[in-house]
């Protein structure tokens, strides 16, 4: 019999493997291809932040260790020879972190691809690990954006979650202007966007910052929450949330997944 820690760990292990092939089927992106193309651009080398030729450092080098970065991977093995790889169930793992990045059939729209690409190119303003590539023409990216494009049809075409209005009109809205501890609200910097009277004006501007039926892409709950829960490196404001345990952020996260409907704001 296992050691009960062992057994634990071993269990657990297994959960996280039958959830990735779970995710794999809802998402339509493939394992195999992940596993051979995907995940070594997460290995490999490129230079370091050192002179001569100073440069950015492989993906593992923070996505290994960062427990604040939303792409978190499994520890490296080192084999006998000197090489590191990522075991089978630990390669499977990781599937589902990078997935979870994803939008099936939509390169432009997955964070996965923007966050390291340039903004020139597209790619979002801030990446803390640097711009890994200049162009959306570059191989690496290509190749993702190939995995991120086979996603089987009916995955993709999947109808996203019901963002509720008449939920965001009574509760979501009014979080906009509630004071946090800080002595802030949101519409102290958002004011273009959210400071609105009318709600409807609001509910266009908030549209833009939440990917129905999945709250971790939804830059409305990630920007301002603390990065140790998870959220964005950069905000300039303030930071919301400090976990996603917060009432407020689990209410938010309900209305995003489509659970949170009418003007019942209570739990």
């Amino acid at each position: 019999m296992l050691p009960r820690a062992r057994g634990a760990a071993l269990s657990a292990a297994l959960a996280m493997v039958a959830v990735a092939g779970s995710a794999q089927a809802q998402s339509g992106l493939d394992f195999d291809f992940y596993r051979n193309n995907v995940e070594p651009i997460f290995i490999r080398s490129r230079g370091d932040f050192l002179p001569p030729d100073p440069g950015d450092p492989a993906c593992v080098m923070c996505h290994t260790w960062q427990s604040s970065t939303p792409l978190m991977l499994e520890s490296l093995e080192d084999g006998a020879d000197g090489s590191i790889f990522w075991s089978e169930e630990q390669s499977r793992i990781n599937f589902e972190a990078v997935s979870a990045l994803v939008t099936p059939g939509d390169p432009q729209n997955s964070r996965l691809l923007l966050a390291p690409l340039s903004a020139a190119a597209g790619g979002t303003p801030l990446h803390t690990g640097g711009k890994v590539w200049d162009s959306q023409d570059d191989p690496e990216w290509q190749t993702l954006a190939q995995w991120v494009r086979t996603a089987s049809a009916s995955a993709a075409a999947e109808p996203a979650a019901s963002v509720d209005y008449e939920f965001f009109r009574a509760c979501v809205h009014p979080v906009l202007f509630q004071v946090t501890e800080s002595g802030l609200t949101c519409t102290n910097c958002h004011v273009a966007e959210f400071a609105q009277a009318d709600p409807e004006e609001s509910w266009i501007a908030v549209n833009r910052l939440i990917e129905p039926g999945h709250p971790t892409r939804s830059r409305l709950l990630m920007h301002p929450l603390h990065p140790d829960a998870g959220g964005d490196y950069v905000h300039n404001g303030v930071r919301r949330w400090r976990t996603q345990n917060d009432a407020e952020w689990q209410m938010l996260a309900a209305w995003v997944n489509g659970e949170r409907t009418g003007t019942d704001c209570r739990r």
